[in-house]
């Protein structure tokens, strides 16, 4: 967490402190950097809410039982006084980045050390919850990297604040890390922590929420309506993560349950990210011993035993710890490229006439090159129209697939919905495109390419990525698909097609189909079609992976193309489908009937 110097109007004591900096601002209040009478620096919060007696005794009463929890892997509270003009509440000091700005500047942790942020906050929950108190406001802002490892700060803050507050201008929560009873205003108990700590392992892991959307309402409508988006996150971790962000809160696991399911999860084999070619100034952390055994999860949570991190080592360019020098998953770069495409697409597709000129500019400072060129173009000769139609379009980005990766230049496929309303009436819906072109810019990276057909064919010879392994994965993926559609009800004559090709639910409808007589051959079916595109998703795990394929169904005189998801397993060392759903709705197309 950088330290910066008092502003005019801070003051420069409170209560027996001496403020000496800012360490942020926030919807709770400003955090200050403050010697104590002893000379030690802590963290000091002025909330911004007026307080009254009722937030005294409540604060009082819990005092004590903060006091107790576990210093470990959360931030202690040392002293508060929430009735003192301002009020206040003094905490350990934790040096160190967020995780919200140091994904932001680094990009998304992987591997190891994503395991190891995901067991100590885990651990952390533990001893909050054990200690009887609900965290309230967990996320990527409260949690801080420090030197001895990652520590969750600001717990029992937000009860104090809702339940004690006499005027309620504190903002308690967090949106996009909200549980769905939170947000109902139901009452919620260590639950909703759970929900804030599973979106809180995907912002970690992909540098979003789960739950991302362009305006406060329709992140609201995400987090109780549909089925959060886990981007990138590893196959070892997104079927716990998948159970924490569950809407119902009684089928979320307990803080007790996470740190053994994080190492269970992580004794097989698993894909890596290998190291992000970029200067780290960071600490670095290491690991140095899990004890596993179920007889001592209780330990874990009390004495904090069963992560150790390494203290006070900077580490040197692009020497990030990986548990192996190879992998097939997309280099870190190419991840966070890909988050970069997926707001610019969104940005792209949405529009509203009363807000026109300052949509084009918050678009362009996302764009460079040919795609900044053509959307210039685009949106100075629609201008006129969708003012004068006051048409709005909004736009949710549904799968972003990386085609190919340099550290120059990344290749993506992305897909979504948007909506179109004219005069306050909807207008029509579509399922937008873009083949896009990143390109990294300062610390981010830009859209240099977008348009509704690949800039080119395969990916360039000095490609750092996909992996020999991957590119097969791919191309047989792309070409079993396209050969089913071809071939249709006759894949009966091409018998190999089953063993090369399908397994699981997708080997068995194919093989229903081909047996299906021709006169039966559904009304919906075309044997003309052409692979547009396949880029790949994730890997859900050592030997499931999804790709994003796009698929031109010809019905003369008109073409369509299609999205589809591959899902994948590796069956006998070859990559075989498995199912095909929809990027839109998550449903199977096996789901329809043959007949």
């Amino acid at each position: 967490m950088s330290v910066e110097g008092l502003l005019a109007g801070d003051p420069k004591h409170v209560g027996r402190y001496a403020l000496t900096g800012r360490l942020g601002a926030g919807g709770q209040g400003i955090v200050y950097l403050a010697n104590a009478p002893d000379g030690a620096q802590v963290a000091l919060k002025v909330i911004n809410a007026e307080v009254g007696s009722d937030a005294r005794r409540l604060f009082e009463r819990e005092f004590a039982i903060l006091r107790r929890v576990s210093s470990f892997c959360t931030a202690q509270v040392l002293d508060a006084d929430v009735t003192a003009d301002p009020p206040y509440i003094v905490s350990e000091y934790v040096a160190g980045q967020s995780l919200h700005a140091f994904v932001a500047e680094h990009g998304p942790l992987a591997g190891a050390e994503l395991d190891r942020l995901a067991v100590a906050t885990a651990t952390a929950l533990i001893a909050i919850h054990r200690a009887g108190i609900v965290h309230r406001d967990f996320k990527p802002q409260n949690v801080l990297l420090g030197r001895d490892g990652p520590r969750v700060i600001d717990f029992g803050i937000a009860r104090v604040l809702q339940d004690g507050a006499a005027v309620a201008s504190a903002q308690v929560g967090t949106p996009r890390y909200m549980a769905p009873e939170q947000i109902r205003g139901e009452e919620f108990g260590p639950a909703a922590d759970i929900f804030a700590w599973g979106a809180t392992m995907v912002y970690a892991a992909t540098g979003r929420s789960p739950f991302e959307a362009n305006s406060l309402p329709a992140v609201l409508y995400r987090v109780l309506n549909e089925p959060p988006d886990l981007g990138f996150l590893p196959g070892h971790l997104r079927s716990l993560v998948g159970r924490c962000l569950s809407k119902n809160p009684t089928d979320r696991p307990t803080a007790a349950e996470l740190p053994l399911s994080i190492m269970d999860l992580g004794i097989g084999p698993q894909t890596r990210t290998e190291p992000r070619p970029a200067v780290r100034k960071t600490t670095r952390w290491a690991r140095r011993t899990i004890l596993v055994s179920s007889a001592i999860v209780t330990a874990l949570v009390l004495a904090g035993g069963a992560l150790w991190w390494a203290r006070g080592n900077v580490e040197a360019p692009a020497t990030r710890v990986t548990e192996s020098a190879t992998t097939n998953e997309p280099p870190g770069y190419a991840q966070v490229a890909a988050g970069a495409a997926r707001t610019a697409f969104e940005a792209w597709y949405s529009l509203d006439y009363t807000d026109y000129d300052a949509a084009e500019r918050r678009t362009l400072a996302l764009l460079s090159g040919v795609a900044a060129q053509d959307y210039q173009h685009l949106a100075a000769n629609s201008k006129s129209a969708v003012v004068a139609a006051k048409a709005k379009q909004t736009a949710r980005a549904t799968a972003v697939g990386i085609m190919w990766a340099s550290p120059e230049r990344v290749s993506v496929i992305v897909t979504g919905l948007s909506a179109i309303t004219r005069n306050g009436t909807t207008a029509q819906s579509d399922d937008p495109l873009l083949f896009a072109e990143m390109v990294p810019s300062g610390a981010g990276w830009k859209m240099d390419y977008a348009r509704t057909t690949p800039s080119g064919p395969a990916a360039p010879a000095g490609a750092a990525w996909p992996t020999p392994e991957v590119r097969r994965m791919v191309t047989d993926a792309a070409h079993c698909q396209t050969e089913a559609f071809i071939n249709g009800p006759r894949l009966e004559e091409r018998p190999d097609f089953f063993d090369r090709c399908t397994t699981g639910r997708a080997e068995q409808w194919w093989r229903e189909l081909a047996a299906v007589p021709d006169a039966q051959v559904p009304a919906w079916w075309t044997w003309q079609y052409r692979e547009i595109g396949t880029a790949f998703e994730r890997f859900d795990g050592p030997d499931v992976a999804t790709l994003i394929h796009l698929g031109d169904s010809a019905k003369a005189p008109d073409h369509e193309v299609v999205a589809y998801r591959l899902h994948l397993r590796r069956v006998d060392g070859r990559w075989k489908l498995e199912d095909v759903t929809s990027p839109k709705d998550n449903r199977s197309m096996f789901e329809r009937r043959t007949k």
